[in-house]
């Protein structure tokens, strides 16, 4: 009966059912299925750039590592005392002149000043306080005019015989949880970790 009714139907009605059967996909599907892709570039570019900044992350703290490490073999084979100071923008290796002022020690070079890659910053502490950066005052930038008359300071000294003022820095990304803790003892000895601020409030 069912075949008959077909049969019965006219030509043109067949016709249009076959062509809407064979014309692809309803403008609703294409938006759902355009609004899927979109959501899967979104969460494969948003894993790809946490990687990247990871990745780079991970390089500048075994950098400054390293860095560290060189600077104080330096003060053991010259003889010397070296000093880091950490600023909002970078650091760089001081030594004292003949008037006894902090200098950089080197212009070029390895142990020269090197800024942050952005948007990396570091937090240094000491005893457990938070040490501020050179060049601030009172947890801000210091734009005043007497800034730059200012005498250099180093946070951290790097001593003959493998001795340092003991120190923990993190290095981190605005809004990102993982970071890079660098930590210095009295006896000269470094460690590098990643840790995560998700972890410590699992704690």
């Amino acid at each position: 009966m069912i075949d008959r009714a077909a049969r019965a139907l006219p030509a043109g009605a067949n016709s249009r059912r076959r062509s809407r059967r064979e014309g692809g996909f309803t403008l609703l599907e294409l938006i759902a299925v355009i609004f899927i892709i979109g959501i899967l570039v979104t969460f494969a570019t948003l894993s790809i750039g946490n990687r990247t900044l990871d990745d780079r992350l991970e390089s500048e703290s075994k950098k400054l590592e390293q860095l560290l490490r060189l600077a104080e073999d330096e003060a053991d084979l010259k003889g010397f005392a070296l000093g880091l100071s950490l600023s909002t923008e970078g650091y760089r290796f001081l030594v004292t002149d003949n008037s006894q002022n902090w200098v950089d020690y080197a212009q070029t070079g390895v142990l020269r000043s090197r800024p942050f890659l952005q948007p990396f910053y570091a937090e240094l502490r000491i005893e457990g306080r938070l040490i501020p950066p050179e060049g601030t005052k009172d947890g801000k930038v210091d734009t005043s005019k007497n800034k730059d008359k200012k005498k250099l300071q180093p946070q951290v000294l790097l001593l003959p015989g493998s001795q340092l003022t003991p120190f923990e820095l993190n290095l981190r990304a605005p809004n990102y949880a993982s970071y890079f803790h660098i930590e210095g003892d009295a006896l000269g000895r470094f460690t590098r970790e990643r840790r995560n601020d998700n972890d410590r409030q699992r704690r």
